[in-house]
Formats: structure tokens, sequence, C-alpha cells
């Protein structure tokens, strides 16, 4: 990615470990937080406050996220038993993942996810 080239970042998993994602907004810098994704309504109407933008796209279903030619980058902040499903979508989605840890439950669906990557 050329140095000018600004990462967009959806995030799934708008609380907990979701506000993590408040460190990656920078508007004016390299990357910019554009959209969170919660099925959780509190989660979801919160989550402008904890980035500090009202430019947010928020929905209740993560797969909306991974439609976007706009989001180049998904970050997993979701239930651990949610990770495999939402990681591997997002990779065959085409988007780079930061998955929280852990990576999946199972070593089976760590598995699933590598092999997500290298297709």
């Amino acid at each position: 990615m050329p140095p000018s080239t600004q990462l967009r970042i959806g995030v799934i998993g708008c609380s907990g470990r979701g506000t993590i994602a408040r460190h990656w907004h920078d508007p004016h810098g390299r990357s910019v937080v554009v959209a969170g994704a919660d099925t959780n309504a509190k989660n979801l109407a919160a989550f402008p406050g904890v980035i500090g933008s009202d430019k947010l796209t928020l929905v209740s279903d993560y797969r909306a996220l991974l439609d976007r030619k706009d989001i180049d980058a998904i970050a997993v902040c979701s239930p651990d038993w949610l990770h495999e499903e939402q990681a591997t979508a997002a990779l065959e989605a085409g988007k780079h993942v930061f998955c929280e840890k852990p990576l999946a439950i199972t070593i089976e669906g760590c598995d699933r996810i590598l092999h997500a990557q290298e297709r």
C-alpha cells in the first residue's frame, strides 16, 4: 500500500475488545474506522462515541461489511466462538483480517482460517 493510501477498517464486535479500534481511527493518518457491526443495538449505538466519529456505518449483520468495496480490512473483535466463521468469511471476501485472540476456539478452526487465508 503506498504511504498516501488510507486503510479503511470495518470492526465486527463494537464493545469490549472492539474498543481497541479507537487507536486505529486516525482520519488524517494511515487508517480510519469506517464501519462497525454488532448484534447488540446498545453496543452499536455507543460505537461512534468510542471511535470519536459520527461518520460510521453501523450494521447488525457483519456480512454487510464484507460486501463493501470501501472496506479494506476487517477487525474481528467479537466473542471467541464467532472468530472462525467471521474471519473465514472476511478472508473469502478478499479483506485483510485482524483477529483478536484467540484465533479460533479449536485447532481445527484455526486450520480452517489459515486455509482460507492461503486460498
